[in-house]
């Protein structure tokens, strides 16, 4: 889950250096875990629907049908975002709007095509191995999962014209600018490693903390 923060009334402006973002992620060792997984999506699915201004994914609904089979007795979280999700253009009053990067898009090519034509660099090229049959082996998934949560949500952003910028934005250089201290730094897939800024790091929200007003997820 990835948090972008939004001016009420602009759209906000950045560069690499100046992208603001929190993020939490989790990940599990073997399939017994599964349910795990899905309770932690579960809550915040059902908090970013709630409280963010926007909640975008990359055809969310097939890995909610997913998650929902781990056998947990009560995901609302997850019933309530699928169900929505369904019916995104009757967003419910007080709630996150949904947007599907994967058909609300125009142009939808895959996360690395719509990324491209919003002027995102993605891993090393815009068909890279580490998103299209997942990573190389050299490099945690957790990354790569962060890499692609930012891209998806740099894209709705532009799209709906509340950020902007010149040129192409990198997301390799803003994970390794933002992110240094949270994960390891990017595999062959990306750029040549660089030394971390002195006081960079990534706004990590707590587990059950609510994303902040006015945030896209």
């Amino acid at each position: 889950m990835v948090y972008l923060p939004l001016h009420r009334t602009r759209a906000v402006t950045v560069t690499e250096k100046t992208v603001a973002f929190g993020f939490r992620t989790a990940s599990i060792e073997d399939d017994d875990e599964v349910h795990a997984l899905a309770a932690v999506a579960d809550l915040d699915l059902m908090q970013a629907r709630r409280h963010a201004a926007i909640l975008a994914g990359y055809a969310l609904l097939a890995d909610i049908s997913v998650l929902r089979t781990a056998g947990v007795a009560a995901l609302r979280g997850l019933a309530a975002v699928g169900s929505a999700w369904a019916d995104r253009a009757g967003s419910a009053r007080g709630m996150a709007v949904m947007i599907d990067t994967a058909e609300d898009l125009p142009g939808a090519g895959g996360v690395a095509g719509d990324c491209g034509q919003a002027s995102i660099r993605v891993c090393g090229g815009g068909a890279c191995r580490c998103w299209l049959g997942g990573h190389n082996g050299r490099e945690p998934v957790a990354g790569l999962v962060v890499d692609r949560a930012l891209a998806i949500a740099l894209m709705c952003a532009r799209h709906l014209d509340r950020y902007q910028w010149d040129g192409t934005l990198n997301i390799r250089r803003i994970m390794a600018a933002h992110a240094w201290d949270c994960l390891p730094q990017p595999g062959p897939c990306g750029f040549p490693s660089a030394s971390p800024p002195a006081a960079a790091g990534a706004s990590l929200p707590a587990s059950g903390q609510k994303p902040p007003a006015g945030t896209l997820l």
